[in-house]
């Protein structure tokens, strides 16, 4: 009896591979995670020169303007951690009277979640490094 074989244009045996989802897709659930933490605001994810990829804001927010703080935060922690010789900076929180922004670096630019003063800055930075790793994990897995 012959083994059963999978030509190009064939199922395998085991059934349909399932289809991985798009970069795009994975930085959006990605985000969509992040904003749903006790005390965020919203959130983006931008290019290094603050070109928006993705963006989960309240209506009133000014998302280009957003974009180019984060691009601006993240552009500096990674000079200032190169200068102090203390390799790539992972996150960092800025906090004021009326909030909270955390900016987290991944390889296609910035993580930049808004928050609440209150916001419990632990639980949000441990899952902003969750969000940043998983980030350069999908970024280095080669799109179908």
């Amino acid at each position: 009896m012959a083994d059963p074989q999978t030509t190009p244009n064939s199922t395998p045996p085991d059934g349909p591979a399932a289809p991985r989802p798009s970069r795009a897709q994975a930085f959006r659930e990605t985000l969509s995670e992040l904003t749903r933490l006790d005390g965020v605001r919203g959130g983006l994810i931008v290019t290094p020169d603050g070109l928006v990829i993705t963006s989960e804001l309240p209506p009133r927010f000014p998302v280009e303007a957003l974009a180019a703080l984060a691009a601006t935060l993240g552009r500096e922690l990674e000079l200032g951690a190169s200068r102090l010789e203390r390799g790539a900076f992972r996150t960092a929180l800025f906090s004021a009277d009326d909030g909270t922004v955390f900016v987290g670096g991944s390889p296609v630019g910035y993580v930049t979640l808004v928050a609440d003063r209150n916001v419990n800055n632990e639980g949000v930075r441990t899952a902003l490094g969750r969000a940043v790793d998983r980030l350069r994990g999908t970024w280095r897995t080669p799109t179908p």
